[in-house]
């Protein structure tokens, strides 16, 4: 997963969630269930720039707009 600010982060699970005032959805990822060769990392769905697939390389999805730093 490519992140804004040139992050990028592998993910093998995620729970997300939603709080009052928040103007997007927060995710964990690599939570449930925890795994020792993956970190624990918490980011905002406007700060997604693409997902890709590592098997093929093919990117899933991708922004059509700007994605936020945070």
């Amino acid at each position: 997963m490519a992140l804004s600010g040139n992050r990028s982060l592998s993910v093998f699970n995620i729970a997300w969630g939603e709080d009052i005032g928040d103007y997007f959805e927060h995710l964990t990822s690599n939570i449930s269930p925890s795994l020792d060769e993956a970190s624990f990392d918490l980011f905002f769905t406007d700060e997604i720039v693409s997902l890709t697939d590592p098997e093929t390389g093919t990117v899933i999805w991708k922004t059509d707009g700007i994605p936020s730093v945070r």
